[in-house]
């Protein structure tokens, strides 16, 4: 087979693929690839440089106390509720960043949310004031 030949058999083939439209879509949405994840949770939507600040104040507690120290603790829920009111009217009286750690308030007032929403979703009433048990925020 010639080249001649060669080239009119792929330019028959190209204006036959351009020619079938659904064919066209197909080979469209096969090479932009499918992943079926409209229905799962979207962490793209997490604030990255919130995280981060959070991340950071986790960071320092875990070297100040240890990892996981945050679930031993008493009376912890109502006891990080205490605290993230505590880091929120620190800002609230215009004071960026916590003193001991430097980080900012609002990063540890999160920390103390998450926590509380961790002892929350997985109910472990070791941890939990039994009063906190039935407690719907």
């Amino acid at each position: 087979m010639t080249k001649e030949q060669e080239n009119q058999i792929i330019t028959n083939i190209t204006q036959f693929v351009r020619d079938d439209d659904g064919y066209q879509d197909e080979l469209e949405e096969y090479q932009e690839g499918m992943k079926y994840d409209s229905e799962k949770p979207d962490y793209s939507l997490i604030p990255p440089h919130a995280l981060e600040e959070t991340v950071k104040v986790l960071t320092f507690g875990a070297k100040k106390y240890s990892p996981g120290n945050w679930k031993k603790l008493n009376s912890a829920w109502s006891r990080y509720f205490a605290a993230a009111q505590r880091h929120m009217w620190a800002l609230q009286r215009n004071e960026e960043n916590d003193p001991e750690s430097g980080y900012h308030h609002a990063a540890h007032a999160a920390s103390c949310l998450l926590f509380m929403l961790e002892l929350d979703k997985t109910c472990n009433s070791d941890i939990i004031d039994d009063n906190q048990l039935t407690l719907n925020l």
